[in-house]
Parts: C-alpha cells; sequence; structure tokens
C-alpha cells in the first residue's frame, strides 16, 4: 500500500480540537502536525526524528506560516481519502503524510493515528512509540 491520496475540500471531523499557529510550511487540510519550537506547529513525517513522527493531531483547515491552525485530537474524522474499513493507520514518510500502519519500515517511528470505521471515517486516537522500528 501507500500513503493516502487525499483531497483536502473533503476533510471533515467532529470531535476534539486545539488551535495553534502555522510554523514554517504551509499546512492543507488533513495533513499530521507535531509541536515544534516556539510552540508553533509542523508537518509530521516518520523517517527523521521521534519529535517529527510525534504526531499531535491532523489538520482540520488549511494555513500558511503564521497564520492560526485547528486540527483534531479526538473523534471520528474524514481525511479526505478512502480508508480500508479494520485499517490502522499511522503518520507517513513524506511530510504531513497518512499511511497503513504496514508501510512502516525499519528504522521508521511509528505513531498510530487511528483506526478506520468506515470507508470515510477515521476514529482518531494518536499514540506516538517514540522509538524506530527494528
Amino acid at each position: 500500500m501507500a500513503d493516502l491520496v487525499q483531497t483536502a475540500a473533503n476533510v471533515l471531523a467532529s470531535g476534539s480540537f486545539r488551535s495553534a499557529i502555522c510554523g514554517s510550511v504551509a499546512i492543507v487540510a488533513g495533513n499530521t502536525v507535531y509541536v515544534a519550537a516556539g510552540n508553533t506547529v509542523e508537518l509530521c513525517e516518520n523517517d527523521q526524528t521521534a519529535v517529527e513522527a510525534a504526531c499531535v493531531g491532523i489538520a482540520v483547515n488549511n494555513a500558511s506560516p503564521g497564520q492560526p491552525i485547528q486540527y483534531s485530537v479526538g473523534g471520528s474524522m474524514d481525511v479526505g481519502a478512502t480508508l480500508v474499513i479494520g485499517e490502522v493507520y499511522c503518520v507517513g514518510a513524506a511530510p504531513g503524510s497518512i499511511a497503513p500502519t504496514a508501510d512502516i519500515t525499519t528504522g521508521e517511528f511509528q505513531t498510530v493515528l487511528g483506526i478506520a470505521t468506515a470507508a470515510d471515517a477515521l476514529k482518531v486516537s494518536i499514540s506516538a512509540a517514540g522509538v524506530a522500528s527494528a
């Protein structure tokens, strides 16, 4: 499998949200984000560091650097892509991406985002392992 192909316009969420300021790069609805220095949010990726893989949520709106952004931290979410029911989804290797857990390879950090409960619904429940896969 591969990273999800998402359509930002189709991202919808209900549940718990947090707000932050977008960091150094633009964020698109559906991107995974982590808290960086200065309390801004940046795009997650699982193949760099434990910090960059430690997702805090999934963006629910687009934001340019320095602009406010909201992200989902729990609840049900349409991430703008077709999901496989029962599949566990994680932070992907590409910046901001979401991938099925089977795509995590040696040396990548696993951060679970949630489980698909329908073809258009991810039950968001984030858990970062903080260690690279062996």
